[in-house]
């Protein structure tokens, strides 16, 4: 006959084990295009992180080859995860606000001399978006509301 001992570790291994499981099993799905969203905010600051850091790492104003690799590597990063983003359509009030205030925090990051075009590009991009078939129609008023990218200009 064989004790079984429970203790606080072998309560914490099966708790590191079955909790991925339960999470999953219980969790609705999560929306396509809030995840999308997510992983683009995360590549696009993982990609300003790494410009700081090689902005300090510059010996002599070159970036040494492993230092580079990893700058294209957040760069490909972050154009994937935009090419997933920009392939979804919000078809849900909420999902249509999270993708504008993405834009909107995408133009607030943009360098200062180019505040211009970059709220024109994440313009262009929304209006192609809520052009497809099946898009929520976002109103000027919400689309106004969230700054700075400001309303839709009249084609």
């Amino acid at each position: 006959m064989g004790v079984h001992v429970l203790t606080r570790r072998s309560l914490f291994g099966g708790a590191l084990l079955l909790g991925p499981l339960l999470r999953t099993g219980m969790a609705m799905p999560p929306d396509p295009m809030l995840a999308a969203i997510r992983l683009a905010e995360a590549a696009d600051t993982a990609h300003r992180a790494a410009g700081l850091v090689s902005a300090s790492r510059m010996a002599g104003g070159v970036l040494t080859p492993e230092w580079r690799a990893e700058r294209i590597a957040t760069a490909r990063a972050r154009f994937a995860a935009r090419g997933n983003l920009h392939g979804l359509t919000p078809s849900t009030r909420a999902e249509a606000v999270a993708l504008v205030r993405y834009y909107a925090d995408r133009v607030s990051h943009a360098d200062p001399v180019n505040v211009r075009g970059a709220s024109r590009a994440a313009q262009r991009r929304l209006r192609e978006v809520f052009a497809r078939s099946g898009a929520y129609p976002l109103d000027r008023t919400a689309w106004a509301s969230l700054a700075p990218v400001g309303p839709p200009p009249d084609d």
